[in-house]
């Protein structure tokens, strides 16, 4: 059976209160940029008064398959609408062997250490992580990259002495 990839076949499959909260965060700007991983797309979808959620969205024999960070009840959650919609009109070329990042080889230790971190209340795992990153560089790059943001604020104060 073909799966069909389009904008119709998409709201046909999340629905038109779901395509609602998509379409609200497309006209807000999101997702600002998408990238390809594991033969779908990825992105980060920011909104007003909400976390950010990463995203994954990929095409299998089933349809749509989509991974979000969010506590939808759906599987096509207004997250994944909006990332798939952006990457429909960017003309994005669909892998029919998309793999979903839940199906990814995982180092069994970053795996483990994962788990625990998942198992902090976020405010917590948020504290610890700018706790690390304000005593070393290398993790204040990494976070300020994940973050959308430039230079370190050590580089910045390094630049104007």
């Amino acid at each position: 059976m073909a799966v069909r990839i389009d904008i119709d076949a998409l709201r046909d499959a999340a629905g038109a209160d779901v395509c609602a909260a998509a379409d609200e965060l497309t006209v807000a700007g999101q997702p600002a940029e998408i990238n390809p991983a594991g033969g779908g797309v990825t992105g980060v979808i920011r909104a007003a008064g909400q976390p950010p959620y990463e995203v994954w969205v990929g095409v299998t024999a089933d349809g749509f398959t989509t991974e979000c960070d969010c506590a939808a009840d759906t599987d096509l959650c207004a997250h994944a609408v909006a990332l798939t919609a952006a990457a429909l009109a960017d003309g994005f070329a669909w892998s029919s062997t998309a793999t979903p990042w839940s199906d990814a080889a995982v180092d069994p230790r970053v795996a483990e250490l994962t788990a625990l971190a998942q198992a902090l209340p976020a405010r917590r795992l948020a504290t610890l992580v700018g706790e690390w990153a304000a005593t070393d560089p290398v993790w204040e790059s990494a976070l300020r990259a994940q973050a959308g943001h430039s230079a370190s604020r050590a580089a910045t104060e390094h630049d104007e002495s």
